[in-house]
């Protein structure tokens, strides 16, 4: 139907409608893509990667279409096609594991989709085992807090992780934190759930510290990439080594 003779062609074709928000067409595509890869009962590694692409997209695109049902039963496809795949990769081409889409990043998917069909206590499991997957991660921390708000167990963990994670910086117009081995996130959710975080001293204190370095950016006072700064500086040649030639 969508011409499924080159499976590299339409995968590209669902991500580029993905992208333009034609999430009816996607839906079609992407049921019709990973039924067709799932009838191959002889999936090699490149095929069986295309099949994690597109149960992956699929499972995104049912949530958002708020065809939770299905888009719970995707995702239980994603992690056991994902398991078959490292399986495979681990015996045929090991180096290519490194490759892989991480982990963490599905658990979030999965998180996100049964936080949108109302599951939260099965959203936050999802959303703790990609932060204890990959720690510091933000992203995944911040998503729990949303989940479950003013708890102060996870708020106190994201102030924690805040603090070091480093400075603000500033990218396209917005104002990030981005740990350096983990995923980040915007400012805004950070501040919203420090910010309302009470009876805790390093919320305040992080969510402080986060208004003053976006002032100081603002300002000038700050570098807008504070660690990219610090690189850049320390390739500098101290000496100017033709001064004595």
């Amino acid at each position: 139907m969508f011409g499924m003779s080159d499976p590299n062609q339409t995968l590209s074709q669902m991500i580029r409608y993905f992208e333009e928000g034609r999430h009816e067409m996607v839906e079609v595509m992407s049921t019709e893509f990973t039924s067709m890869l799932l009838a191959n009962k002889q999936r090699d590694g490149a095929t069986q990667t295309l099949l994690v692409k597109g149960v992956r997209i699929l499972a995104e695109v049912l949530s958002i279409r708020n065809k939770h049902k299905l888009a719970i039963n995707a995702t239980s496809v994603l992690l056991r096609e994902r398991k078959k795949l490292e399986k495979i990769l681990v015996q045929t081409a090991p180096s290519l594991l490194a490759k892989l889409t991480p982990i963490e990043r599905d658990y979030r998917t999965i998180g996100h989709v049964f936080w949108k069909a109302g599951k939260a206590s099965k959203a936050r499991k999802f959303f703790m085992k990609a932060y204890k997957d990959t720690p510091g991660n933000l992203a995944a921390l911040v998503a729990v807090c949303q989940v479950d708000p003013g708890k102060a167990k996870f708020c106190k963990l994201l102030a924690a992780e805040v603090k070091t994670s480093g400075p603000v910086i500033l990218e396209n117009g917005a104002y990030y934190l981005r740990p350096e081995n983990a995923p980040g996130s915007q400012i805004d959710p950070v501040l919203a759930i420090l910010e309302t975080c009470t009876g805790d001293d390093s919320c305040t204190n992080q969510a402080n510290r986060i208004r003053r370095e976006c002032d100081e950016i603002a300002n000038g006072i700050q570098a807008a990439n504070e660690r990219l700064q610090s690189a850049m500086d320390s390739l500098q040649p101290k000496h100017d080594y033709y001064q004595y030639s």
